[in-house]
């Protein structure tokens, strides 16, 4: 016993393989780019605009990004430094989305922080920490790992939400999403030490291991303790991707927020907050005892309920309100369901485990579109007065045509109509739960995609309501924005990755599958489904090139 203690002693001290370094690349290339940022901030010249910072920031974003490219085909086999991080084209993929999500937004940023006398450097800089935080989220192969990389992702935009001091809805925005979510915070770290308490470790490949030896069907006693903890887990990521029931943060922080940080949050935050979802269940969590089926109560029964309630309440409250961004807040709430059919779907079973791309595929998309709307309505804001109600966009769309036209490619995405690229992410996500149902003919996953077109249908007459006031109402008060570059460039790469993944997503289906087969940790069963799905697809490739 003694000798196996030196041993394992011997083992955690040994420091880390060369090769192991290149897990925190992108991380580390952001943060050294946060570093500078704080160095090249402090000689800045008091009284002139802080402009050369948000592209200083970009294009230490755009390197970040371009690291992703650079290492798709380096990942590492087993987790590292010490079975803390995975680096695979998982990983590199939401680290590559969370770095565009964040530069986009940063582009459209200085016309608001202008309009309200707040343009300080301190905003960029608490993005780009933000992004840390996500990257290393989006590798973690541990509970620990996961969760202080989801407060250093989340601390800094508590204080971004508040960061138009002078606005007393900002103050509220901030201090809500303080509040709740360091109570989210506290509810997934009870769940972790839960977790622990019931396996004797937070790693979640070791979980799973524990967990196939305790739980075996016979009502083991740790069978409820690790039910309720990962009910507590569970609802910090829904709390982050703004399901119900933990979406009552999103309206009024959307709404406080600076409008492109809101864009950031909706896009990047659900995005990542999938990505360790995905991985802390599909890889700790794989038992069947777990899982529960349809309505035998386990954790993919919780995602059925979620996904359920937050399209049915997203799309009907979004359809009476006034404000743009309240709306597009509940709306986001929809977006999640959505997102949480495919969860549902993929992960049912392990067999459909490779339906995970339409997720991936589905907030690629997503991004572009939501990052632009909310960098239109900022366009427009001037000495402290932003575009909010419906009535605020009358007669925008005539004046200002090329917004006008973006923010219709925005709102023909968000609501599903081809040839946008939200019309493929909809229909990919709701057709990997016909597929699901095709082969095992469970009713409640035919519902479910059931109730998800029929809202996108109720969906689509509050995102075209915003091109009718823009187009067809005569205009109630006049905006002259700041005539910003750099907002103008970042909506149009939105809008034209909007269209360029409609009309062509072969490119982005297939990097969104790669990742999905590129995820270290999972089952040996699950294992199994990406061999074959691997078979398949090198057929189809020697198929397509005969």
């Amino acid at each position: 016993m003694n000798l196996l203690s030196t041993i394992t002693t011997l083992a955690l001290l040994t420091p880390p393989e060369g090769a192991e370094f290149v897990a925190i690349v992108p991380g580390a290339i952001v943060t050294l780019v946060a570093i500078a940022f704080i160095i090249v901030d402090v000689f800045h010249r008091q009284g002139t605009p802080r402009d050369y910072l948000a592209y200083f920031s970009v294009v230490g974003l755009a390197v970040a990004a371009g690291s992703c490219w650079y290492l798709w085909d380096s990942g590492l086999e087993r987790a590292a430094f010490f079975g803390m991080l995975y680096f695979d084209q998982f990983t590199l993929f939401f680290s590559a989305l969370a770095c565009v999500t964040a530069a986009l937004a940063i582009m459209c940023s200085p016309p608001i922080l202008q309009a309200h006398r707040m343009d300080r450097g301190e905003y960029y800089l608490l993005i780009l920490f933000s992004v840390v935080g996500m990257i290393f989220m989006a590798a973690s192969a541990d509970l620990l790992t996961l969760f202080i990389s989801l407060e250093l992702m989340s601390i800094p935009i508590y204080v971004v939400a508040g960061f138009l001091r002078k606005d007393v809805r900002s103050a509220e925005a901030s201090m809500k999403y303080f509040i709740l979510g360091s109570i989210s915070a506290a509810l997934m770290l009870y769940g972790i030490a839960l977790i622990y308490g019931a396996t004797g470790t937070t790693n979640l490949e070791y979980i799973a291991n524990n967990l196939a030896l305790y739980l075996d069907g016979s009502g083991h006693e740790a069978y409820g303790l690790v039910m309720l903890g990962m009910v507590l887990i569970m609802s910090g990521f829904i709390f982050k991707i703004a399901g119900v029931p933990f979406h009552i943060w999103a309206p009024d922080v959307y709404t406080g927020s600076p409008t492109p940080a809101v864009g950031f949050m909706a896009t990047a935050f659900k995005a990542i907050a999938f990505a360790a979802l995905i991985r802390v269940f599909v890889i700790a969590f794989p038992s069947e005892v777990l899982r529960g089926g349809f309505f035998g109560l386990g954790w993919i029964d919780i995602a059925y309920f979620v996904a359920f309630a937050s399209m049915v309440l997203g799309n009907l409250v979004a359809v009476v309100q006034n404000n743009v961004k309240r709306m597009l807040a509940y709306s986001s709430i929809a977006h999640a369901g959505y997102l949480m059919v495919g969860f549902v779907a993929a992960n049912s079973h392990p067999a459909f485990y490779l339906h995970n791309d339409a997720i991936l595929f589905y907030l690629v998309t997503y991004a572009f579109a939501v990052v632009g709307a909310f960098g239109v309505l900022g366009y427009f804001s001037r000495q402290g007065q932003n575009v909010e109600t419906f009535q605020d966009l009358g007669n925008l769309g005539l004046k200002h045509p090329f917004m006008g036209l973006c923010m219709g490619v925005f709102m023909f995405s968000a609501a599903g109509f081809p040839p946008t690229a939200g019309f493929l992410g909809k229909f990919y996500i709701f057709r990997s739960g016909v597929d699901v149902y095709a082969q095992t003919a469970e009713l409640a996953i035919l519902v479910l995609v059931v109730v998800g077109v029929l809202t996108s249908v109720v969906g689509a007459f509050y995102y075209l309501k915003v091109l009718v006031y823009m187009y067809m109402k005569p205009e109630k008060r006049v905006f002259e924005p700041i005539r910003h570059k750099g907002t103008r460039l970042a909506v149009a790469i939105c809008a034209v990755m909007t269209l360029y993944i409609g009309l062509f997503p072969a490119r982005t289906i297939d990097i969104s599958r790669d990742a999905v087969m590129d995820m270290r940790g999972v089952s040996a069963e699950v294992a199994e489904t990406i061999e074959r799905g691997e078979a398949e697809l090198e057929r189809i490739r020697g198929s397509e090139e005969d």
